[in-house]
């Protein structure tokens, strides 16, 4: 009995050791002395042209409802997490022109030429790994619209759901189109008491590029030489 004790704390004693760190493959921050991180956390940018089409609706009890329509063209910029795990998050800023507006159907002209709209989705993204040469993009999200206009400063805040597609044109250059959908309480600026809306929708669809050195393009349609 003493001679298999023996053995079994002869065999354990050189797992014991062993000093810590080489447990680990990798290699030691020689300041922290903690394994070094060797995928560092990072953002990519994307820049491109976006469109957005805003529904805001009173509802009527003796007549139809109103219904406002604007259209607006813009540019966004946005930029993404890589390497934050569980979850990478994307942030997009958009700037609008209300270029057109419509009250139940009828195009209404504009007074005030100086207008405009920034927008703002923010919310983690999910990107399964589905195919080799198309990626998708899927994220839930908060969603905030400031638009001026010839009667009112809107105020919209809501919850949004942001669904896009990559395709990897180059190493390094990614054509993304990106479409959203947000549902919005729209009675946070002026005319809150004045004429406050029973729902809000918006809808955008954006056509923007990337280019990226840190997060190439394993599969591309163009190959390098």
């Amino acid at each position: 009995m003493k001679r298999y004790f023996l053995f079994i704390l002869l065999a354990l004693l050189p797992a014991q050791a062993l000093p810590a760190e080489s447990a680990d493959s990798g290699k030691l921050d020689a300041k922290s002395g903690f394994p070094e991180i060797t995928d560092k956390p990072f953002v990519v940018f994307n820049e491109g042209f976006t469109s957005a089409w805003v529904t805001r609706i009173v509802l009527q009890e003796d007549r139809s409802n109103f219904v406002i329509k604007d259209f607006m063209p813009g540019v966004c910029f946005g930029f993404t997490t890589h390497n934050m795990r569980p979850l990478n998050s994307t942030v997009r800023l958009a700037v609008y022109y209300p270029y057109a507006s419509t009250f139940n159907g009828v195009p209404q002209k504009a007074k005030n030429v100086i207008r405009y709209a920034v927008d703002c989705f923010a919310g983690p993204v999910f990107q399964p790994d589905m195919w080799n040469y198309v990626r998708f993009n899927l994220a839930p999200g908060i969603h905030v619209l400031y638009q001026t206009g010839d009667r009112f400063c809107y105020i919209d805040l809501g919850a949004a759901a942001l669904a896009g597609v990559e395709f990897p044109v180059s190493r390094g250059w990614t054509v993304l189109l990106d479409g959203l959908f947000a549902v919005d309480y729209g009675n946070l600026g002026t005319n809150a008491a004045m004429e406050p809306y029973d729902y809000v929708w918006e809808y955008q669809l954006s056509l923007s590029v990337r280019y990226s050195v840190k997060a190439p393009n394993r599969y591309s349609y163009l190959r390098a030489k």
